[in-house]
């Protein structure tokens, strides 16, 4: 196991009441101490591993597909031809 923490009274309590303890170490920098219950919590709401839904998946498609560096890029409907998304115009012609 790591180091142990030594906290007063004061901040034990707050530790428990709230799951978090913001202080300052001694070299100034602002930490943030929180029990392990606290921290599965955050990270349940900050992270979701779960299956992606179908509205998710579209939305993503939606935006690679819009984006104006990426699939949406002038030129890049030379793909939608060579894919057959969209006629190639030399058929069209014919």
């Amino acid at each position: 196991m790591s180091d142990k923490l030594i906290l007063g009274d004061s901040h034990f309590k707050q530790l428990q009441e709230r799951g978090e303890l913001q202080m300052e170490e001694m070299h100034g920098i602002q930490v943030v101490i929180m029990t392990v219950d606290a921290h599965q919590k955050l990270r349940q709401v900050a992270y979701d591993d779960s299956e992606w839904t179908d509205e998710e998946q579209n939305a993503v498609m939606a935006e690679a597909l819009d984006d104006p560096e990426g699939w949406g890029a002038p030129g890049m409907e030379i793909y939608d031809e060579l894919y057959g998304d969209k006629p190639l115009t030399d058929a069209q012609d014919q």
